[in-house]
């Protein structure tokens, strides 16, 4: 049934779009079903891969994979095709970048016109079967920004983890090694023999998995883009407070270079350190609402919670400029005068998401990985503003809390194979989460690694509006790599990236 595993798989016959060959697994549906706006439908294939649920059993049960392939605008595309995958985990890659970013962005419309582009709706994601939304977790949210619930209480977990057991779906299934393995199968399904991989947050812990398993696949690898990149061998919410401390301190010392910025908001970092201190001394009433229900909630606004909003507002790509960073100079001034209007915003925004990210995948790919984590925080990154340490224990308790609940399956842990695979890799100087130094040490265990940091942008760098000097460049960097994955693309475009503020 939908939203729990099947067993066995459907009969469905083969089908040819645009000259390839798709195969028995795929069932081919309106691309309404995913959304998807009316003019990148018109170009598009969507439909559901029924894929093992897990690999190693391939006659075992199944589980259905949302995919949408858009056509190339080019009459004779590259054979090898971009697969683009989101991040979370437990984000729709679908929702987000498909019904998003490709009809208001201009990045991936570059790549369409030389090569077709497939989305794979990961496992346990939105538009997949099961769909592992928990809305035990917005009522989590809710009660504890009312003062109601802990911040690291798990118990909402229990709820959702009992409810997926009824259903019959087996978490251990979820988790990055089936991700990568699904990647695969769908190129194999749609009849490609090559493809190219690009992966932003999440998805560039899942490129590293589909690097590794790249020769045990009839489908070639032929290159991978990993834009804001996790090392496995760290837990990125623990390293919460040294990753968003890394970002800040960029930030503040860009706006103390621009004289505009720096004339405007002086002695920012003290503002902002003095900010979190006061508020983590005398909290202040702050009234948010929830974004789908419209329901106004009362809560106290501290540090942590102040922090929490700088961090949303750097790390949602494909939001814009203001997401990056440009506002932050002008929002810490405002704060500092009383104003936390933006803030309101930016944790009403969180209150409620249950209804596009599967917290129940989030928490499985996760809790499965605890082995590949060896490095601490303070091992890998400058040290942590001290108002910020607490605040990321405070997020890898959290998680570990859920994990105690759930008792995954742990899988080994993680090991680069296949180094030689071209791979470029794409930094945001202000990325709160998944800083420089993460994609650099990748970098360093790949043979064949290019890599770029893009100055004032968040986390993601693939996606800048239009308008950006930013944008014209990561175009020409992508588009040249995947035109030839063993040069190096030239990056001269980087110097000419300035970092943008507001000043009022």
């Amino acid at each position: 049934m939908a939203g729990a595993a099947m067993a066995g798989s459907p009969a469905a016959r083969a089908e040819t779009f645009a000259g390839a060959k798709f195969g028995a697994a795929w069932q081919s549906v309106d691309c309404k079903t995913f959304d998807v706006p009316a003019a990148v439908a018109a170009q598009s294939d969507c439909g559901y891969v029924t894929a093992p649920e897990q690999h190693a059993s391939p006659t075992g049960r199944s589980i259905q994979l949302a995919v949408v392939r858009i056509r190339s605008s080019s009459k004779r595309p590259a054979a090898d095709p971009l697969f683009v995958e989101q991040g979370g985990p437990g984000d729709s890659t679908i929702g987000v970048i498909v019904d998003w970013a490709v009809p208001s962005l201009p990045e991936l419309r570059a790549v369409l016109k030389s090569r077709d582009l497939v989305f794979v709706e990961e496992r346990g994601t939105r538009y997949s079967r099961p769909f592992l939304t928990c809305p035990e977790y917005d009522a989590k949210n809710i009660a504890v920004a009312k003062g109601e619930m802990a911040y690291t209480d798990p118990t909402w977990f229990k709820t959702c983890q009992e409810r997926f057991k009824a259903q019959g779906i087996n978490l251990n299934a979820f988790n990055t090694r089936e991700n990568a393995a699904d990647v695969f199968f769908v190129a194999e399904t749609l009849g490609y023999r090559a493809f190219n991989y690009y992966g932003v947050s999440y998805g560039t812990l899942l490129g590293q998995y589909v690097i590794a398993q790249a020769h045990r696949h009839k489908a070639k690898l032929r290159s991978v883009i990993l834009d804001g990149v996790v090392r496995p061998d760290i837990d990125f919410n623990l390293a919460g407070g040294h990753t968003l401390s890394y970002a800040l301190r960029n930030l503040f010392h860009a706006c103390a270079q621009d004289p505009a910025c720096g004339q405007a908001y002086p002695q920012l970092e003290q503002k902002f350190l003095a900010l979190v201190d006061q508020l983590d001394q005398k909290p202040v009433p702050l009234t948010l609402t929830t974004p789908l229900s419209k329901q106004a909630v009362v809560t106290q606004l501290d540090g942590q919670a102040f922090a929490t909003a700088l961090l949303t507002q750097l790390l949602r790509p494909y939001s814009g400029n203001t997401a990056r960073g440009t506002s932050i100079p002008k929002n810490i001034q405002a704060a500092s005068q009383g104003d936390y209007s933006w803030v309101a915003d930016k944790l009403s925004a969180d209150l409620e998401s249950s209804d596009g990210s599967a917290k129940g995948m989030y928490h499985s790919v996760l809790c499965a990985r605890a082995k590949s984590v060896r490095a601490a925080p303070n091992q890998v990154l400058p040290p942590a503003y001290a108002q910020l340490v607490a605040w990321g224990v405070r997020e890898g308790e959290t998680v570990a809390k859920v994990c105690a609940v759930l008792q995954a399956e742990l899988k080994p842990p993680f090991v680069y194979q296949n180094t030689e695979i071209p791979t470029l890799v794409l930094n945001g100087a202000y990325d709160p989460v998944t800083p420089q130094p993460y994609g650099e040490a990748v970098a360093n265990k790949l043979k064949n690694a290019f890599v770029y940091t893009f100055p004032g942008l968040g986390h993601g760098s693939f996606f800048p509006p239009p308008g950006m000097a930013a944008t014209d460049c990561v175009i020409r960097i992508s588009t040249a790599f995947l035109a030839n994955p063993r040069q190096a693309p030239n990056s001269s475009c980087l110097t000419q990236i300035k970092p943008l503020f507001v000043v009022e």
